[in-house]
């Protein structure tokens, strides 16, 4: 084979909708994280900054006494509020989906309970305010504003409840419409006060704030019955039986969630002063709009994982990485400009409360892992052991605040505070990176199993069938004493091993589990009626299991499925090899493992454009596959079924019409040529915007490096003329000269190291486009003259060699040839439910036959064509 060709391992792809750049694929899996928590991130991105320019144009136009007086009547509302919710919002979220009948009967309930149970806290408050903490008293604001507040307390509760069902009804856009009038209203009405002739007081301060409330809900409420979404609003409190459990149990972490954020201001003033507060809580809602990131994704987390608990890793590792990755670089910034960020509040609050942000910086990576512990209690049904926890935090919080301030200033305050969050992250930072390496631990290599490597877990999914055949003194004895001996050589050798497909791993037996193990994993064929064909297709209707390698052996033929984690055409050919030898000789097989060199992609993906900057644009610029048409569809299922040809003449036909018509030119390309003007003769009108090409990553590695399992990628390219070997022989070598395959396989390892890797390929559509068109797939796995040795029964010509997928798209047709003593192999691997399996063998009969008239018609047809649309 030439140095043009495409080496490839026969696999099988997904649809090619789902082959889309790299980049996305990367980030595929972890949309619904993204997405589920946009609504909420612009939520609280908006609220923060549009209260930003509140409290900025508070102190600008009020006294620090009335800013502060507001500021802690707003903490008290935010934190008598989230208590009254009694963890209603949460329960909301995770129940509405699942509930039958009016969902609004529930949520009116819940509504009703939470503004009740903030008035009474509302009231207690105030009583506690007048008899016992002076501070808290001054910033009452007389009768008006306890009034005002107490109202405030209640409605805030309902909307955070209000706000959270809208999430629970995936309506995330109407809570986020709320917020963002409730934001604009009160600013405009704040704007609107600061501009008359009066002094602001907190009490004019607070009543922007519940307008902003009142008028956003009304807002709400006009659109929510504008669009019909409220079934029923009448109260049914029976709803309320049996989740009264789950209630507590999330109030009581939603309690410790909110509370040293809501409290907090309260100490400062309570301690310290309304003025010392307000300093604070300029600082203390810089540091709550970086912390919005990991408080939202955390929430995220909990609705995205808690339905498939599986998922909890992946999601935990993405998620760290982007509050981490995005979130420490910002604190980082805050830390070093401490000072003039608070002085955009005036002067006054960057000389009292500049250190004070300093440190509040610090506390960032403490916040992540506090939510993101939260979050996985909530998934691994640990709610009521982590509100404990939680709870007993945020008094110690509370207590250290407190301690603080008497014994300094507000400095020294926030100083404590973090001491505490420090001591709570250490307590609560081995429950998140068990979760984080936890997998990696569970697939770690010890005594009983070894770790996959990336690339082996990348093609785990996907499996192929080798059969050769007929052949002489080959038996399923024969094979399982042969396996026997390898397990006894090396029992941690991978065609010995167990495939765990949840915990990508390979799982080592002892020697009587294998002997158990090999007897289910070699077996009689059972029919000796079965052709090579039916072999083939009996092992292509099995469902994947834990054996890497399943056998049939029956009719003097062998038919091997073998996982792509694996191995790829050069692995498996040796194996295959092997195998067959040793069974007819009656003797253990002796396969060397390879060295599972980890480092080999990054090391040749670096050396072909780390180094080189100027191929940095073109190494990340994929092709992508063109977007299926809108089109009639039809009802489908599955039907995969092979066929196959072979000829002993074809190579030399080939060969003889190259030197002539088109030098330098391959025997792959003249094959994917001719086969694509086939099919077209036939009607059945491929696709011929382009193809995918599987191509062996190999070829960008060391002489000295070698693979053990699959290294291979299928880029879509797009040939000029797809029935034109020179076009299709010119795209391939461009392709492989870019070096984009290792880009692409670099970025589909990042995503699984990750997301990790499903050990199952996704279901199969159950639509098929009218008429359907093939989507094809090529592969060539070049000369398999290893085999030649063998103990055949027949001639070359007469010799079964068979590459043969277990999976392709509903209107796939992937091609797989090879050269065996000179003899070309040809299989086609569709659905017979979708294309007709006589008109395909027809297509590769015509291939074998003559190849070149195919291409000779098709070039002819296409150059009338082209003087048609000259003449026109």
């Amino acid at each position: 084979m030439t140095a043009t060709e495409v080496r490839v391992p026969q696999g099988s792809l997904p649809q090619p909708a789902k082959r889309r750049s790299s980049i996305i694929t990367a980030l595929k899996g972890h949309v619904d994280l993204f997405l589920n928590a946009g609504s909420l991130i612009a939520t609280t991105a908006i609220t923060s900054l549009f209260g930003f320019a509140f409290w900025w144009v508070a102190a600008r136009s009020a006294s620090p006494e009335a800013v502060g007086q507001a500021s802690a009547a707003v903490s008290a509302m935010t934190l008598i509020g989230t208590i009254g919710m009694f963890g209603m919002g949460t329960m909301l979220i995770s129940d509405l989906s699942q509930l039958r009948g009016p969902k609004w009967e529930l949520i009116t309930t819940c509504l009703l309970v939470a503004g009740s149970a903030a008035t009474v806290g509302g009231i207690a408050y105030v009583v506690v305010a007048q008899l016992w903490i002076p501070g808290l008293q001054e910033a009452l604001g007389g009768t008006f504003g306890t009034v005002l507040l107490v109202i405030g307390i209640a409605l805030n509760s309902v909307t955070l409840v209000l706000d959270e069902a809208l999430v629970g009804l995936l309506k995330g856009p109407l809570q986020l419409m709320r917020n963002a009038w409730f934001s604009v209203i009160k600013l405009v009405l704040l704007g609107g006060l600061a501009l008359a002739p009066i002094t602001l007081t907190g009490n004019e301060l607070l009543l922007t704030w519940v307008a902003g409330i009142v008028l956003s809900t009304a807002i709400l409420s006009v659109a929510l019955r504008r669009r019909r979404i409220i079934d029923s609003a009448r109260p049914n409190f029976a709803l309320l039986k049996g989740r009264g459990k789950s209630t507590f149990d999330h109030n009581l972490l939603n309690l410790a969630t909110y509370l040293p954020r809501a409290a907090l201001p309260l100490v400062v003033t309570a301690v310290l002063s309304a003025e010392a507060n307000a300093s604070f809580y300029t600082a203390f809602m810089v540091l709550s709009f970086l912390a919005m990131v990991p408080g939202n994704v955390a929430l995220t987390l909990f609705a995205v994982a808690s339905g498939d608990k599986r998922a909890l890793t992946s999601k935990v590792r993405v998620g760290l990485m982007i509050c981490l990755g995005g979130g420490v670089p910002v604190a980082a910034a805050v830390y070093f400009l401490a000072n003039p960020i608070m002085s955009v509040f005036g002067a006054q609050y960057a000389e009292t409360a500049g250190d004070a942000l300093r440190i509040l910086a610090l506390t960032y990576v403490p916040f992540v892992f506090l939510h993101f512990f939260m979050a996985i209690s909530r998934v691994q049904d640990r709610v009521r052991g982590a509100g404990i926890f939680s709870l007993f935090a945020g008094v110690a919080e509370l207590g250290a605040a407190w301690y603080g301030g008497h014994t300094g200033g507000l400095t020294d305050l926030v100083m404590w505070v973090a001491i505490v969050m420090g001591v709570e992250t250490v307590l609560v930072a081995p429950t998140v990176l068990r979760v984080v390496f936890g997998g990696a631990k569970r697939r770690g290599d010890s005594a009983n199993s070894t770790s996959m490597t990336l690339h082996e877990r990348a093609w785990l999914p996907l499996e192929y069938i080798r059969t050769v055949g007929p052949l002489y003194g080959v038996t399923v004895d024969g094979v399982r004493r042969a396996l026997i001996g390898l397990h006894a050589a090396d029992p941690k050798h991978r065609a010995v091993s167990k495939l765990d497909r949840v915990g990508a791993r390979w799982e080592h037996m002892d020697g009587a589990e294998f002997a158990q193990f090999v007897h289910r994993a070699v077996q009689d064929s059972g029919d000796w009626s079965l052709d090579m064909d039916g072999m083939t297709r009996k092992l292509q209707s099995e469902p994947r299991g834990v054996h890497p390698i399943r056998i049939l052996v029956g009719a003097g033929y062998i038919a091997i499925k073998v996982s792509h984690a694996y191995g790829d055409a050069g692995p498996v050919n040796s194996l295959v090899h092997e195998l067959v030898l040793a069974a007819s000789q009656g003797r253990a097989a002796v396969i060397p493992p390879l060295e599972r060199n980890r480092m080999a992609l990054p090391k040749a993906w670096w050396k072909q454009f780390g180094t080189k900057p100027a191929r940095w644009k073109e190494g990340i610029s994929f092709a992508r596959p063109p977007e299926p048409e809108e089109t009639r569809m039809r009802k489908w299922q599955p039907n995969l079924t092979v066929r196959s040809a072979r000829s002993a003449t074809t190579l030399k036909l080939m060969r003889k019409w190259r030197d002539e018509y088109s030098p330098g030119v391959t025997t792959s390309a003249i094959t994917f040529a001719a086969f694509t003007a086939a099919l077209n003769q036939l009607g059945l009108k491929p696709d011929t915007g382009g193809a995918t090409f599987l191509a062996d990553g190999r070829r960008f590695l060391d002489k000295d490096t070698r693979i053990d399992s699959n290294f291979c990628m299928g880029p879509y390219l797009s040939p000029q003329n797809m029935m034109d070997p020179a076009s299709i022989n010119t795209t391939i070598k461009n392709e492989l000269a870019t070096g984009r395959i290792l880009t692409m396989m670099v970025l589909r390892e990042g995503k699984i190291a990750l997301d990790g890797a499903p050990g199952m390929p996704d279901p199969y559509p159950s639509e098929l486009a009218i008429p359907p068109r093939p989507r094809l797939t090529f592969s060539n796995q070049g000369r398999h003259d290893l085999l030649g040795d063998l103990p055949w029964s027949v001639g070359p010509e007469w010799r079964v060699n068979l590459s043969v997928p277990t999976l392709n798209s509903p209107e796939g047709v992937t091609l797989t040839t090879s050269e065996m003593n000179g003899v070309l192999h040809l299989e086609a691997t569709f659905h017979a439910s979708t294309f007709d399996p006589n008109l395909i063998s027809k297509a590769m009969e015509m291939v074998l036959t003559d190849p070149s008239a195919l291409i000779m018609n098709a070039r002819r047809e296409s150059e009338e064509q082209t003087q048609v649309l000259t003449r026109v």
